[in-house]
C-alpha cells in the first residue's frame, strides 16, 4: 500500500476504499492470497507432520492399507484396515514438525523415512486471569471474576525462528503487529520466492510415473483444511476424471474458528457479532485413495498439477491460507 501512496508520514491510511480493493476486510481479503504461514528458521521451512507416520525401528513408516477389503463401519464408509503398529499408538508418533526436505522425501516414499526433533519451539506457562462479562455487559468496566486466576502454555520461538509466507504480491521489507498481543515483528523478502515449490517440482515427475503405476495416493493436509463437505476434501467421488475411493483417513479432532474485530469507534462496537463457527481438519491429516477407474498420465498429470502444493478452492478460506495440501505416493499392495 506504501508503494501506491495509500499510507501518509503518520501511517494513516489515505484511500480506505482503494486499500480494500487491496487487502480486503474482515469479509473478503481483496486481492491478497496467502499460504502459509509455517515455522522457518535460516535453512529451510517446517510444517506438521503427517499424521499417518509411525516409528519402525530408527525410522519412520506410512500405515497406507495393505489391501482394499473394507473394515466393517457404521458410519457408512467402506473404509480399508491401515497398517498400524502393534501397541500403544502414542508410542510410536513422529516428531511435532517435519523439514521441507524430508517432506519431499516422505511423499516418495513409505518406509524408511527419517525425521529429527526441529527444537524451533518452546512451551512456558503464563498466569491468566478470567474476565467477568456480566458485569461488563452491564457497565462496561472490566473486572476480574473471583477466583479465574489460570494458567495456560505459551509456545515461543526460538532465536533465528519465524514465520514463512507467500503471497501473490510484491512486499517490500518492512513491519507489521502479530497475534492477539500485537508483537511488532519484522517482515523481510527472501531471495527464494517460493522454496516449497521448488522443492516439490524436482519429485513431481516420479510422483506421477508412481500414481499411474500403483493406483493410488495420500493428500496430505499442511495448513488446516475447512471443506464443503465436512471433514471430506471433495464434494464428489469424479475429481478432475478420476474415480476416487477413500481407503482411510488420519486425522484428528477439529479445530474450532471463529472471531470477530474491534472497530476504534465505541459506537460502532454493539453492531459486531461473532463470525460464524467452524470446524477445521487440522493441519497433518492425511487421506488415502484409490483410483478406481483407468486414466491415462495426462488425466493424473492434470490431477496433480491442480492440486499438488495448490489449496483446495472453498469460500474465503483457501484465500486465507487454509485447505493447503500436497500429493504423496500411495501402496503397491491395494
Amino acid at each position: 500500500m506504501d508503494d501506491q501512496g495509500l499510507i501518509n508520514d503518520r501511517g494513516k491510511l489515505t484511500n480506505t476504499n482503494r486499500a480494500k480493493e487491496m487487502v480486503g476486510d474482515d469479509e473478503d481479503l481483496g486481492k491478497i492470497n496467502i499460504t502459509g504461514p509455517y515455522l522457518t528458521d535460516t535453512k529451510t521451512i517446517y510444517f506438521k507432520s503427517p499424521m499417518d507416520l509411525f516409528k519402525k525401528g530408527s525410522s519412520y513408516y506410512s500405515a497406507f492399507p495393505l489391501s482394499d477389503e473394507p473394515l466393517e463401519s457404521d458410519i457408512k464408509l467402506d473404509l480399508s484396515c491401515p497398517n498400524l503398529p502393534k501397541g500403544k499408538l502414542d508410542d510410536f508418533y513422529p516428531p511435532e514438525l517435519i523439514s521441507l526436505e524430508k517432506l519431499a522425501e516422505y511423499r516418495t516414499l513409505l518406509e524408511g523415512i527419517d525425521i529429527k526433533r526441529a527444537g524451533l519451539v518452546e512451551t512456558e506457562e503464563r498466569v491468566g486471569i478470567g474476565i467477568d462479562f456480566n458485569k461488563l455487559r452491564k457497565t462496561k468496566d472490566r473486572v476480574v471474576q473471583k477466583r479465574r486466576f489460570y494458567i495456560t502454555p505459551y509456545n515461543r520461538m526460538e532465536e533465528n525462528v519465524g514465520l514463512y509466507c507467500h503471497v501473490n504480491t510484491q512486499m517490500k521489507d518492512g513491519a507489521l503487529k502479530l497475534g492477539s498481543e500485537s508483537h511488532l515483528t519484522y517482515v523481510e523478502q527472501l531471495s527464494r520466492s517460493f522454496m516449497l515449490e521448488e522443492e516439490l517440482a524436482k519429485t513431481r515427475d516420479s510422483l506421477i510415473n508412481n500414481i499411474e503405476e500403483t493406483g493410488t495416493f495420500r493428500m496430505v493436509l499442511l495448513q488446516p483444511g475447512i471443506f464443503e463437505k465436512g471433514w471430506l476434501p471433495f464434494e464428489n467421488k469424479m475429481v478432475d476424471d478420476l474415480d476416487l475411493k477413500l481407503l482411510f483417513a488420519f486425522t484428528g479432532a477439529p479445530i474450532k474458528l471463529s472471531g470477530y474485530s474491534y472497530q476504534k469507534k465505541a459506537a460502532d462496537q454493539e453492531e459486531i457479532k461473532l463470525k460464524l463457527l467452524v470446524n477445521a481438519v487440522p493441519a497433518g491429516a492425511v487421506y488415502m485413495f484409490k483410483i478406481l477407474n483407468k486414466p491415462g498420465r495426462e488425466q493424473i498429470k492434470d490431477f496433480v498439477d491442480n492440486f499438488d502444493n495448490k489449496k483446495i478452492e472453498y469460500g474465503p478460506y483457501s484465500q486465507m491460507g487454509f485447505n493447503h495440501v500436497i500429493i504423496a505416493v500411495g501402496g503397491e499392495h491395494v
